[in-house]
């Protein structure tokens, strides 16, 4: 087995944690944010649209807003948020809580793989030490709950460093699941991220501990699973709309690097080391291992290194496309992790105490201040930034906020410190904030960054009995906020081109100044809470 085993084991203290605190733990990680609020830039209103035209009897294999193929992500994330869709809305969910419930399903699923790689790499306890270092990385946070095809990419890569871990114990288990991570990577994201692994996978030989017939086993029978699988899409694509897959394969393909019509090479030097810093924090702070002869520090340096220069040739510099980077970070951090200096434990306790502590108090302030009018100062603070919302409670949101709070004052009174129980206080203090935000906030939140106020305020602005609105043909945010929230639709005009419509509805940049248009006046304008950027104007025909 590749299971790392050293002389220090024997010394470390016995564990103290119970499996179901941690399973507890995750549960509550991985719950706040995914009901109870509407489509959230910049992806959810994407998703929602693409889960629209599927259930409305659009191809399986054609992801698309409005009769347009919508080619960002390959469509395993759109699949499982329309079977959600259809399942549980409407009857018990919005059509958007319920797609969104795909990401619980693919970050549980990603968060057991990794649990997985601890155990069988590191040894026993170490699975949930990985898994508590993944929740309490601040990058994962937002991502890790957004209505986002990335997650189920970040599903594809935990199992698939799962598998090369598996191959020594048991090879052919394990190339059918790197069989099926690569199937899932590839038709949740793109053709790249499915090299990334492969690239990893035929480099790892070049260590003595995948050096075998076993691992060669594994390869084959991976290779064997995964071909006819993933073929099935782009098969369905290019029968179904030859045009769509050559443009997929011309500008898509290649995920981050565009597509073989030409590669996109070089963003800003450096974005991706200096976005670890926070997003990855507090994972990198706990690796200080140098044995790089150890099968436990080879496989995740190799996966790091690989990914990071991938993305470095990229030319997009999007957070979400780092989300791979935590897997083998949270890995080489745990395997510090019992031996992690009491004093670096205690900094690390000492700070998330502080931090989340002052956070979660400002946090319960504001939810009386916006509710209540006290603190006076917050109360307009809080009308301020969110104008549209309407102060309302919610006794079961309150209710939960109250035993996150007692249970998270209870976890990080605890007595002997060391490196895990700082680490799990640490993740409790994240997840306890992020709860608070969810529940306390989230109506709060959600008046401030929904289009749905918007969209109503216009509505109320049109002239009675006229249902004929253009709109930019490149506005394709403003057709789907309109056609989900009001279910009017906007009727698409070329640039230059004469709107068919008495009304035009513009989006203008605030900071720009734009000039009267001739032979219309405005009748309405409005945006988003506190949008320094976007606003939107509706143009009427003069007669």
């Amino acid at each position: 087995m590749l299971t790392y085993s050293d002389s220090s084991q024997s010394r470390l203290p016995a564990a103290t944690e119970k499996p179901w605190l941690l399973l507890l733990l995750t549960f509550v990680w991985l719950w706040p944010g995914i009901v109870g609020h509407t489509p959230w830039k910049p992806d959810e209103p994407y998703v929602t649209a693409v889960v629209q035209h599927m259930l409305a009897g659009g191809p399986w294999w054609l992801p698309a807003i409005d009769g347009q193929a919508y080619l960002d992500s390959a469509p395993l994330y759109y699949w499982v948020a329309t079977l959600f869709a259809r399942l549980l809305s409407p009857w018990l969910l919005p059509l958007h809580d319920a797609a969104r419930l795909a990401t619980p399903l693919f970050m549980a699923i990603g968060l057991a793989f990794a649990g997985g790689v601890g155990r069988e790499l590191i040894g026993r306890r170490h699975g949930r030490s990985v898994v508590l270092i993944l929740i309490g990385c601040l990058g994962l946070i937002v991502t890790g709950h957004e209505m986002n095809p990335v997650v189920a990419g970040f599903a594809g890569f935990a199992a698939a460093l799962y598998a090369l871990v598996l191959t020594r114990r048991a090879p052919a288990l394990a190339g059918a699941i790197l069989g099926a991570a690569t199937v899932v990577l590839f038709l949740a994201t793109s053709l790249l991220p499915v090299l990334l692994v492969w690239s990893v996978a035929l480099m790892l030989p070049a260590f003595v501990s995948w050096r075998n017939k076993g691992y060669a086993i594994t390869l084959l029978m991976a290779l064997l699973f995964a071909l006819p699988l993933a073929a099935l899409w782009p098969l369905a694509l290019y029968r179904g709309a030859p045009a769509v897959f050559h443009a997929w394969w011309q500008f898509h393909a290649l995920g981050p690097l565009d597509g073989f019509g030409g590669l996109g090479l070089f963003h800003e030097f450096g974005y991706y080391p200096k976005l670890m810093l926070w997003y990855a924090w507090p994972a990198w702070t706990l690796w200080k291992n140098r044995r790089y002869e150890l099968p436990l520090l080879q496989l995740p340096l190799l996966f790091f290194a690989v990914i990071l220069l991938l993305l470095t040739f990229s030319n997009r510099s999007h957070t979400e496309d780092a989300m791979p980077l935590l897997l083998p970070l949270a890995v080489l951090a745990a395997v510090e992790l019992d031996s992690l200096r009491r004093g670096a434990a205690a900094f690390l306790n000492w700070f998330g105490l502080m931090a989340f502590g002052l956070f979660s108090l400002l946090v319960w302030l504001g939810w009386a201040a916006m509710n209540f009018g006290w603190p006076a100062k917050l109360a307009e603070r809080a009308s301020y930034f969110s104008p549209y919302y309407e102060p309302q409670v919610s006794w079961l949101a309150l209710l939960l906020a109250l035993v996150a709070t007692a249970l998270w004052g209870w976890a990080v009174t605890r007595r002997h410190l060391r490196g895990r129980q700082a680490v799990t206080n640490w993740a409790a203090g994240l997840a306890l904030l992020w709860g608070l935000l969810m529940t306390l906030w989230l109506p709060f939140l959600d008046a401030a960054k929904s289009y749905q106020p918007v969209v109503q305020g216009m509505m109320r602005a049109m002239p009675a009995g006229e249902h004929c609105v253009s709109v930019s043909a490149s506005q394709q945010l403003a057709r789907i906020s309109w056609g989900y929230y009001a279910g009017l639709r906007l009727q698409p005009v070329a640039d230059g081109a004469a709107p068919a419509c008495n009304l035009l509805l513009m989006v203008r940049d605030r900071r720009v100044d734009t000039p009267p248009l001739p032979g219309w006046q405005a009748r309405w304008s409005g945006n988003r809470a506190r949008d320094k950027r976007e606003q939107f104007v509706l143009w009427q025909r003069l007669p």
